[in-house]
């Protein structure tokens, strides 16, 4: 985690107008900056996280360079991932390369000091995902795991605490709709998976549960209702949200057990 409390304006405005030939366009940028005091970046502003991804452009070369000058035929030996201000590097942690993980710390801190950015302690880590430890990324926590093969393989879920908010706000609409049909309920929970399943994809399962016993407490029934009602007839009759499909993505190979700073 970066912290941009501290970015001069002038540098930003200068890696800006390399792209922005418009004179409005760089004088509505200058007020929005001005607001903040004479540094910094707008925090939770819509445009805060574009800034920050032009401003850290160099920091992206840097870890690039380092891919590749020590990449061994298809693996590599460094990965990262960059959100805006939120930076993740995965080190290949095979002793051999203890060196890598202070060299590429050195090189961060001294890209970082170019632009006049720290690095925010308080947030940021280093963890041995070997021994157990994960790390948190854009909401979701990562780990690795055995597969059902006893194969080491990357794991990631949403982090407890958005998982709880969640479930508690769809609870809260089941808790206070329980005498509504449940085509009405539906209708207040459907654009909320929708929204949150766009980026977690996941809580079918949960969801399909809490309509089943609505549908049963309605008939005043115990159970779920698994042999009443269909599967199918929940999402193609009732209209129930069925996105959740997971699109996978491809990323090069790498060494398994990595520190993560």
């Amino acid at each position: 985690m970066v912290s941009f409390d501290n970015v001069q304006h002038y540098l930003l405005l200068e890696k800006v107008a390399r792209r922005v030939q418009d004179d409005e366009v760089m004088h509505l940028l200058k007020m929005m900056l001005k607001a903040t005091g004479e540094k910094g970046v707008p925090q939770g502003g819509m445009i805060s996280p574009l800034l920050s991804n032009l401003y850290l452009t160099e920091v992206d070369r840097m870890l690039e360079k380092a891919i590749a000058t020590t990449r061994r035929g298809e693996y590599t030996n460094v990965q990262y991932a960059r959100f805006a201000d939120d930076l993740v590097i995965l080190i290949d942690a095979h002793p051999r390369h203890d060196w890598l993980v202070k060299a590429v710390e050195r090189r961060l801190r001294e890209e970082l000091a170019k632009l006049r950015v720290e690095i925010n302690e308080d947030k940021s880590r280093m963890v041995d995902l070997a021994k157990g430890e994960s790390f948190s990324f854009l909401g979701f926590e990562y780990r690795r795991i055995r597969s059902r093969n006893w194969v080491w393989r990357p794991y990631y879920a949403p982090k407890l605490k958005k998982r709880t908010a969640l479930f508690a706000k769809l609870r809260e609409i089941f808790r206070r709709n329980v005498s509504q049909p449940v085509g009405k309920v539906i209708e207040m929970i459907n654009p909320i998976l929708r929204g949150w399943v766009n980026y977690f994809r996941i809580v079918k399962r949960w969801v399909e549960k809490k309509v089943r016993r609505h549908l049963m407490r309605a008939s005043k029934r115990k159970g779920m209702g698994w042999k009443r009602w269909s599967r199918e007839w929940l999402y193609d009759t009732l209209g129930l949200f069925n996105d959740y499909r997971v699109r996978p993505q491809r990323f090069p190979k790498a060494d398994p057990t990595p520190h993560v700073t």
